[in-house]
């Protein structure tokens, strides 16, 4: 028997203005994308964030920072529980961690802690420093957050002083710097930017943005030593690359980074031994800027986010050996800078196979 699935994703994008369309979520059935909804008034609604029964949207104002909270369960009507403006500015990503939720502000250096539940600030700090990179590395620039797998702490990309922050989650105090190793220093120059941990909680991944870089941690005891590195730039590609996302497929067994310049994702194979990885190829976006891409909760499909040629592309996957497959659909989205496939799909319907 066939089963026929559909999945929601949702899109942020860099409007420029207040606009109605810069957060829409979308319907795709395994061939066909179609805006379903939009999601209220947003300037450059840059990161959204999709988390069970609720949809997180950071705006990245220059002078300014604003998040906003929409309930979107599985109701044909969506509503705004807060939009606020929080301290920070030029937020370009969140993260949960508990009932917290944490934005990452790349302009102003800062990382704000909300109530997840009702957007009350409840952590605040702006970091100082620079790195050699003159025009890229002139001050911190906290460019994303996740927390490590068990939840004891949260690690923070500083692209501005080529640091991952570690953070211990203190229940009375909130956010404290570990003091066994408050931060990773990577090579000057490299500029963090995200980073994935493995299903199994033992690697980490970071994607190093100005050098183009991915390094491979392992992750043990509550402190990161840094075990490989692989170059993501090839022969042939742009001077001004830069890397951008990356993800680890959810059977653990691959991994991907997107490289704006040659406009692709690079793929690896994940040593079940030890983490480290063998190339497994380069796959073209279709566009030279793919600064955003996710892969489907059933590693399916892979959503790619081409932020300047302004497309949002649906991309088959190969379970068993991590290749991507041929561009299922695509639809324009100007400046479209996140796409997020939500965790859930529902099964639309159930076909009888033929009988012999």
């Amino acid at each position: 028997m066939d089963e026929f699935m559909e999945y929601e994703l949702y899109t942020g994008r860099y409007t420029g203005e207040p606009s109605e369309d810069g957060v829409c979520s979308w319907n795709f059935d395994g061939a066909v994308l179609r805006r379903k909804k939009q999601f209220g008034k947003f300037i450059n609604p840059s990161y959204v964030l999709p988390h069970g029964d609720r949809l997180y949207v950071v705006e990245e104002i220059l002078d300014g920072a604003s998040v906003a909270c929409f309930s979107v369960g599985n109701k044909e009507e969506s509503s705004v529980l807060w939009h606020k403006e929080v301290p920070g500015a030029g937020l370009c990503h969140c993260t949960i961690i508990g009932n917290s939720l944490y934005v990452s502000g790349y302009t102003g250096g800062t990382l704000t802690g909300l109530n997840a539940i009702s957007g009350q600030v409840m952590f605040y700090k702006e970091f100082l420093g620079h790195g050699s990179n003159t025009l890229r590395q002139e001050k911190s620039h906290i460019h994303s957050a996740q927390p490590t797998p068990d939840g004891s702490r949260l690690l923070v990309a500083d692209l501005g002083t080529d640091r991952l922050y570690k953070f211990v989650m203190d229940a009375k105090i909130g956010l404290m710097l570990d003091e066994e190793q408050p931060y990773f220093q990577v090579r000057a120059g490299q500029g963090p930017r995200h980073f994935a941990f493995h299903p199994n909680g033992k690697w980490l991944y970071l994607v190093t943005e100005l050098d183009c870089s991915l390094l491979v941690f392992r992750y043990q005891n509550n402190r990161l030593n840094q075990v490989g590195e692989y170059s993501l730039r090839e022969k042939g590609d742009p001077d001004s690359s830069l890397a951008a996302d990356i993800h680890v497929s959810p059977d653990g067994k691959f991994l991907y980074v997107s490289v704006r310049g040659p406009g692709c994702l690079q793929g690896f194979e994940i040593q079940k031994e030890n983490g480290l990885l063998n190339p497994l190829g380069r796959f073209s976006t279709g566009g030279w800027c793919p600064r955003s891409f996710h892969i489907s909760p059933d590693g399916r499909y892979v959503a790619v986010a081409n932020q300047e040629l302004g497309t949002l592309e649906v991309f088959s996957r190969e379970n068993t050996n991590g290749q991507l497959g041929k561009l299922l659909c695509c639809v324009e989205v100007p400046h479209v800078s996140c796409v997020k496939w939500r965790n859930e799909f529902c099964l639309l319907y159930t076909s009888p196979s033929p009988r012999d």
